[in-house]
């Protein structure tokens, strides 16, 4: 039979054999947050076009070329969102968060939406995490996040390095603009198409464009970390000591840290410090960063809200799917069969012990099977590592029978769900040695 639909390009499925890796790096960022008080946060997956004009930024690759942007039937133009830290900032404002006590921290998970050309763990429907710190200009913030993304990465067993930098302050950007435009003017008809429409919007987005002759352009400029003021320069020392630059590698508590100059962001929103957190294995290739993000000092005023200072990253799921580490803790796989009217008791009782015990179980249960030999067949081929019979014979010695699918060993144990469940325990313990 042949195929009539196939998905979107750009969009994938992501089918049960992964799902467990998606769940797992949620729960890695949920437990992280909340530990440090982030609290959860669900904004629309669309909102009105000049929300994100107005924060993106004209300059911006987003803006120009890749928003999904559509009118309504009021004739309002709707766009799905690019990014989740302006529908944030909007909820902040329309919501009253920002008369609420500072700072406000809150994190969000998602799809966005962006017309690119798909690549390695890149797609047009992606799945973002964000967290955002909002009302606090405290240096903490930065610090607090590069700790928490650290938790992160290391749970999913990732190897990664983090790069730092820093834009300045309104000063200091007004200032590497008026040197880098008179730097680049007298190559202005040597550039690509976007950097001469950012030498007048942003000229400090030119740096992050990725076309090689630009590049070797600008390699000979002045980075904006020389243009600095003197409180812009104190902010970023002061970042950088907590975070241990200034101690020696081996005393550091985050090892894999350093300053990169040339790093810039691709929003315009950006100010004082920036980071990004790239995946350092070969299967990422030239799309290596997994993280990124910096201080919006100006992003809330500039949508129409009181003055509020802000800090926040987004990490993308697909591309940490593709180098996320293998999981220790494994789920153990239980397969059911019974004829018995009694056994869905038992199951239920399964869970809530499970739970009690700190064992993780994937429960099939297979009521009053025809064929026993069958549904043995099709539990050694779905992996299952254990089986659990109650069958008429069991019930008249008032039993379970448990049959280890890894050793091939069988054990009888009372017919209660607590001995089941020790008894599951044991058994997989043993497996593990």
């Amino acid at each position: 039979m042949q195929m009539k639909y196939q998905s979107p390009r750009g969009t994938q499925d992501v089918l049960p054999k992964d799902s467990k890796a998606w769940q797992r790096i949620i729960t890695a960022a949920k437990e992280a947050l909340e530990f440090y008080s982030f609290k959860e946060i669900i904004v629309p997956i669309f909102e009105y076009t000049e929300l994100f004009q107005r924060s993106v930024g004209e300059s911006s690759d987003i803006v120009n070329k890749e928003m999904y942007t559509f009118m309504d039937r009021s004739e309002r133009s709707i766009t799905l969102r690019p990014e989740l830290t302006a529908g944030i900032a909007r909820a902040y404002i329309e919501n009253g968060l920002h008369r609420e006590p500072k700072p406000i921290k809150l994190w969000s998970y998602g799809p966005a939406f962006r017309y690119e050309r798909p690549q390695v763990g890149r797609y047009r429907q992606f799945f973002q995490i964000s967290a955002e710190v909002l009302g606090s200009n405290s240096i903490a913030c930065e610090v607090e996040s590069v700790f928490a993304l650290t938790k992160i990465f290391n749970n999913l067993n990732l190897d990664y390095r983090i790069e730092i930098n820093s834009l300045g302050d309104d000063a200091s950007r007004r200032a590497y603009k008026e040197y880098f435009q008179k730097y680049t003017k007298g190559f202005l008809n040597d550039l690509c198409d976007d950097c001469k429409k950012r030498y007048e919007q942003n000229p400090l987005r030119m740096l992050d464009c990725k076309v090689v002759a630009d590049q070797e352009i600008f390699a000979g400029a002045k980075k904006p970390l020389e243009f600095l003021t003197d409180e812009s320069n104190k902010r970023f020392e002061g970042i950088k000591s907590l975070l241990g630059l200034y101690k020696e590698k081996d005393c550091r508590e985050i090892k894999n840290i350093v300053t990169n100059p040339n790093l810039v962001r691709g929003l315009d929103y950006y100010n004082d410090f920036v980071f990004e957190i790239k995946s350092t294995s070969e299967i990422l290739k030239g799309q290596s960063t997994i993280c990124g993000g910096g201080r919006y000092d100006n992003l809330v005023e500039s949508l129409g809200g009181p003055q509020s200072p802000g800090f926040g990253w987004a990490m993308g799921i697909e591309r940490l799917m593709l180098v996320v580490g293998e999981c220790s803790k494994k789920n153990i796989s239980v397969m059911f069969l019974s004829n018995q009217e009694d056994i869905f008791n038992y199951s239920n009782q399964l869970y809530d012990l499970t739970k009690e015990k700190d064992l993780n179980v994937n429960l099939e249960v297979i009521y009053n099977p025809s064929n026993i030999s069958k549904q043995l067949d099709a539990a050694l081929k779905k992996n299952v590592d254990f089986i659990i019979f109650y069958l008429d014979n069991e019930k008249e010695k008032n039993v379970f029978k448990i049959k280890n699918l890894q050793t091939r060993e069988e054990i009888e144990c009372m017919k209660d769900s607590s001995s089941m469940v020790d008894l599951l325990k044991s058994e997989y313990n043993k497996t593990k040695k």
